[in-house]
């Protein structure tokens, strides 16, 4: 079995590596990037396990992103967990809205990240 790949997008550096940390040590791939612009580029290279996305305070790149996700075969299928920094109803309305499988709000302890993690992945090869 191979290993699985998630892959970040996410602005913030440091929440990038605290997060690829604890996956990679739990036995993920882990790929980067820091824009959503390169995002659909390396989940079609990729071929993520899943996808998890920050949402910023002004989230029209996150949307683009997960619209273009959603519409591509190679990706449509791929479960994507947004993470807001606000927290906001109306974006983790428009995230559900958007195909999301989870909105989650930072400060995410990067355990319950993994938690999160194995549960979808759980249910991908379950279904």
């Amino acid at each position: 079995m191979s290993t699985p790949t998630i892959l970040l997008v996410d602005a913030h550096e440091d929440s990038r590596f605290i997060y690829a940390a604890v996956l990679s040590h739990h036995g993920f791939g882990v790929v980067e990037c820091a824009c959503c612009t390169h995002a659909v580029e390396l989940a079609r290279e990729h071929r993520p396990a899943l996808i998890v996305v920050a949402v910023a305070l002004s989230p029209a790149p996150a949307w683009t992103l997960l619209r273009a996700l959603k519409q591509h075969a190679e990706t449509a299928e791929i479960p994507v967990v947004a993470v807001s920094t606000t927290g906001l109803a109306e974006h983790r309305a428009r995230a559900l809205e958007l195909g999301c499988a989870d909105f989650l709000v930072k400060p995410l302890p990067p355990l319950e990240l993994l938690g999160i993690t194995r549960r979808l992945l759980q249910r991908e090869q379950s279904a």
